[in-house]
């Protein structure tokens, strides 16, 4: 989203500055948003449209991101924050825990525009990879709201030749506002 911005009246001759505490204040969306930590606050609900809803617990190891519906939790991420970023240790399913080897990084510390990781690991048997990339910074309206997102990238691929291909609306600091998989689009409902 752009800020609004006042027309200034310009005489003949005269430059076209903004003052500078306008242009301070036009800037500070997304000075905020490179200052902010891809990682959302422990203990956030995040309810989105498909029905999910997703807890952040903190643990010993890290945390918890349960995914539920009705009430009954389906999938459980192990996450653990360090200096570089968000790794993904492992996945509860219903059938069992199955740990990524070595961890996934799934979000650096910091995001910028241009931004590229990946990585890969044994998961369930197989070789996975994990490829993304910050393609934009742009508006986005979702039922919680309106937010400054980074707009990500994502594809996750395995040696068995799965592919799952995601573009994310990410907020430093709150996490997935929105998603689009295909032709799915998921938003979120309403802020933590």
């Amino acid at each position: 989203m752009k800020p609004a911005c006042p027309k200034l009246a310009l005489g003949r001759g005269s430059r076209r500055i903004l003052p500078l505490d306008l242009r301070l204040w036009a800037f500070l969306p997304f000075l905020l948003l490179a200052l902010g930590q891809v990682f959302p606050q422990a203990g956030a609900r995040y309810a989105y449209s498909d029905g999910t809803l997703q807890e952040l617990r903190p643990t010993e190891e890290g945390f918890r991101l349960r995914y539920l519906r009705q009430g009954k939790v389906f999938r459980e991420d192990r996450l653990k924050k360090t200096p570089e970023g968000l790794y993904l240790l492992g996945v509860g399913l219903p059938e069992g825990y199955f740990a990524f080897e070595p961890p996934l990084l799934l979000y650096p510390e910091r995001l910028d525009l241009g931004t590229a990781w990946g990585g890969s690991a044994r998961f369930r048997g197989q070789r996975v990879a994990l490829s993304a990339r910050v393609e934009g910074l742009e508006g986005v309206r979702v039922k919680a709201g309106a937010f400054n997102a980074f707009r990500v990238r994502v594809a996750y691929t395995t040696e068995k030749g799965g592919t799952d291909l995601k573009e994310l609306f990410l907020v430093p600091g709150l996490g997935v506002v929105a998603y689009r998989a295909g032709e799915t689009w998921v938003e979120l409902l309403r802020l933590p």
